[in-house]
């Protein structure tokens, strides 16, 4: 069976060519250095600990229209 699509090697420039289109290889979503397999979606365990601690820190949240969760941690001591 003939294969159609011309796929050559990654490049040192971290492009791959695909039949004469150009796809960049995923960056870290952190740094955006080129990722890892091992750390997907990030390039290092520092990024991946660093986005981690970024979460428990509360740096992100998601938006909620709940407001039962709008409390803070002294509001429910202040309940019970």
């Amino acid at each position: 069976m003939k294969n159609h699509h011309n796929i050559s090697n990654a490049k040192a420039d971290g492009k791959v060519r695909i039949a004469g289109v150009r796809v960049s290889a995923p960056k870290c979503v952190r740094c955006m250095k080129p990722v890892q397999a091992l750390y997907r979606p990030f390039c290092s365990r520092r990024c991946m600990d660093s986005d981690l601690g970024a979460w428990l820190s509360g740096a992100y949240s998601l938006p909620s229209d709940d407001c039962s969760h709008t409390h803070s941690k002294e509001d429910s001591k202040d309940e019970q």
